[in-house]
């Protein structure tokens, strides 16, 4: 074998040598990037489902501002991150014991009924963040409820239409707003007063039922006093009219027409002519 077959053959066993490498390495790199992947493959692919919306931040620059990402799947960077917000409108319910103008407390169950902005989702994730329910939703809302409730006796809060939800909506819209969050309604869920406090107030409902229904008679019977008044005026009315036009004569001839009805009659009965005590002939009947 001379000088250049063994030169040769050094070179292709190089090649080979240098094959395999590669193939290994580029098998490593495959591996090694099957594994990141499978590591970071949620923060690569990003589902944003029906009703959601997603706010970019790049690691370069910061919070997306200009852009909001809607539904599908989206790819980034694992350095990225993607925030994703459900933007529809939701309810949550929340406890507060609260103190009302005498000082007493009573519980209120409440029912928030809202919605992120969709328009301002970058800035309510810049400003506030994902957290945003416990950190001016609720809190406000309780700010809200507080200074109403306050204005108000636990009889009336317990007896009430809940009227004053009105004002309560109102300046919640008007707080949460401010921040990116829509507020659809404030509910009053239930309302808990201490057991006494309770006791008293449902038996002052009760008497107050009972007045009511005491009244009521009453005014019936008043009702049915003015009738009958009216109805005795009315038959006194009547008897002075007839006792105006009953004459003597009237009456003699009326029991004229009688006796001879009565004398005409096929019932047995004993007639006899002269004057009765009103100058009238007696009849005898033949029954007694």
């Amino acid at each position: 074998m001379t000088y250049d077959d063994e030169y040769e053959d050094d070179l292709v066993d190089r090649k080979a040598t240098f094959g395999g490498r590669m193939r290994l390495y580029l098998l490593v790199l495959l591996i090694g990037i099957g594994i990141g992947l499978g590591l970071f493959w949620n923060r690569i692919v990003i589902t944003v489902h029906s009703g959601e919306a997603g706010v970019l931040y790049r690691w370069s620059n910061g919070t997306e501002m200009d852009e909001i990402y809607g539904e599908g799947l989206h790819v980034i960077w694992p350095w990225n991150v993607m925030t994703v917000y459900n933007v529809r409108l939701q309810t949550r319910e929340r406890g507060y014991t609260m103190l009302t103008k005498g000082g007493l407390p009573i519980e209120l169950e409440i029912a928030v009924r809202y919605q992120p902005d969709l328009r301002m989702l970058p800035l309510l994730h810049v400003t506030v963040g994902p957290d945003y329910l416990n950190k001016i939703l609720f809190p406000e809302t309780e700010a809200v409820l507080r200074r109403a409730v306050g204005q108000y006796t636990p009889e009336q809060v317990y007896t009430s239409d809940r009227g004053f939800l009105e004002t309560i909506v109102v300046s919640s819209l008007t707080n949460t707003e401010d921040r990116y969050v829509i507020v659809d309604d404030v509910l009053v869920r239930s309302v808990k007063l201490p057991p006494t406090v309770r006791d008293a107030v449902e038996r002052k409902l009760t008497l107050s039922e009972e007045q009511k229904a005491y009244e009521y008679r009453i005014g019936i019977e008043r009702k049915e006093a003015e009738r009958k008044a009216i109805e005795a005026d009315g038959i006194r009315s009547y008897q002075n009219i007839i006792k105006q036009s009953l004459t003597a004569d009237l009456l003699r001839w009326q029991g004229i027409q009688a006796t001879r009805d009565l004398a005409a009659s096929p019932n047995s009965k004993t007639v006899v002519i002269g004057s009765g005590p009103d100058g009238l002939p007696l009849i005898l009947g033949g029954d007694r």
